[in-house]
This record gives structure tokens, sequence and C-alpha cells, in this order.
């Protein structure tokens, strides 16, 4: 299982990596949703990815 949780482990990091460059790419300047949909609905499906991972991982290490 510590093979398993290392693995949750490097695919949230990438995902975070992920996270932060979609917040580069934000127009800060216009923040209407018709600007940057890809750029909003990418953030959002790394915050669920994220969470996904961190809730499996926990459900690992319970068993």
């Amino acid at each position: 299982m510590k093979k398993a949780r290392k693995i949750f482990d490097i695919i949230s990091i990438l995902f975070a990596i992920i996270l932060i460059l979609w917040f580069f790419r934000i127009d800060y300047s216009d923040l209407s949703f018709k600007n940057n949909t890809s750029e909003y609905l990418g953030i959002f499906s790394m915050i669920m990815g994220l969470v996904s991972l961190q809730m499996i991982k926990s459900s690992i290490k319970e068993q």
C-alpha cells in the first residue's frame, strides 16, 4: 500500500503544478467567464482531481 500512496502523492503534485499554471493563464484585466472559460474549467477540474485523489489516499490508509 505504500507504493499506491506514493503514486497518489506524485499525481497530486502534478495536479497542483497544473493548477498553478492555470492561474497564470487567467486574463486578470477581464475576469469574465466569456474570456476565461477554459481557464476556470481547468482550475475547477484540477481542484476536483486533487480532492478525489486525497479522498482515495485517505481510504487506502484506512485499509
